[in-house]
């Protein structure tokens, strides 16, 4: 409960620091807005093309890119960050962390948020509705309850890989490279259905690099896609995002024991 409240301490400073520069966060906003409508217009482009990819039409992508925009939302705002670690083990400035009565990690998260996955999560919202419209879909509570919790699931896979990558600098002192690669990958990966790809790139991003339940899996539930019945594998999206938590945390603390700094 202590390392809670500490965390929302960390994260009210660091919004009272965003919000003295509010041209800022509007030109942020604005152009977070136009990335994703030129990314929504290239798959549009697609489809108007082949009329749908895999059995996915137009507004089945719309959800699907929606719903990944509402848990990248989430983790941007919160988690963005995650690659400053790389600049502040170089710094040396990493090392402040470690002298003061609290948790280094806590520390670190609550240093920053990001506005920009407010422009996310606002694009998410207005996709999801838009495309519920016109499949006019009518779901139970049970639905609406999967659906939430894979979002946030979502937004936990995204922070636990990206985690797992930063952390990687306290051995290399440089991790961008795998951070920046991970990131490109899962960004490809969530604007189009895995079932387009190979089987074995299926299982690639399913078991290896598990980015397929950020929004493919929990997609395939929610719009009864899955053609030769449901695999209860595809609703384990909060499981994995959890499992991955762990590995990160691990990673994580391992990686600062052995830290030493760099001398800066």
């Amino acid at each position: 409960m202590h390392n809670i409240r500490l965390y929302g301490q960390f994260l009210r400073v660091a919004v009272l620091g965003k919000v003295q520069y509010k041209a800022d966060f509007f030109v942020g906003i604005v152009s977070v807005l136009v990335l994703n409508a030129v990314n929504l217009s290239l798959i549009g482009i697609l489809v108007y093309n082949f009329n749908t990819l895999g059995n996915w039409n137009i507004w089945d992508l719309l959800f699907l890119y929606s719903f990944w925009m509402l848990s990248r939302g989430i983790y941007g705002v919160f988690f963005w960050h995650l690659s400053d670690l790389e600049e502040m083990i170089v710094s040396g400035t990493f090392d402040a962390y470690l002298v003061r009565p609290a948790s280094p990690f806590l520390q670190f998260i609550g240093k920053d948020i990001s506005y920009t996955g407010v422009g996310d999560f606002l694009v998410g919202l207005l996709g999801f509705f838009l495309a519920a419209a016109q499949m006019k879909l009518q779901w139970q509570l049970g639905r609406w309850i999967y659906f939430v919790i894979c979002v946030l699931s979502g937004a936990l896979i995204q922070m636990a890989v990206n985690w797992i990558g930063a952390s990687l600098c306290f051995w290399t002192t440089r991790s961008g490279a795998a951070v920046s690669i991970a990131e490109r990958f899962t960004v490809l990966m969530q604007q189009y259905p895995v079932n387009i790809f190979g089987k074995y790139f299926q299982i690639f991003v399913t078991c290896f690099l598990p980015v397929a339940f950020i929004n493919y899996y929990p997609s395939v539930v929610l719009l009864d896609k899955a053609a030769d019945g449901i695999r209860v594998w595809q609703y384990f999206a909060p499981l994995v995002s959890f499992l991955l938590l762990a590995i990160a945390a691990f990673v994580w603390r391992k990686g600062v024991k052995r830290y030493a700094g760099t001398g800066n």
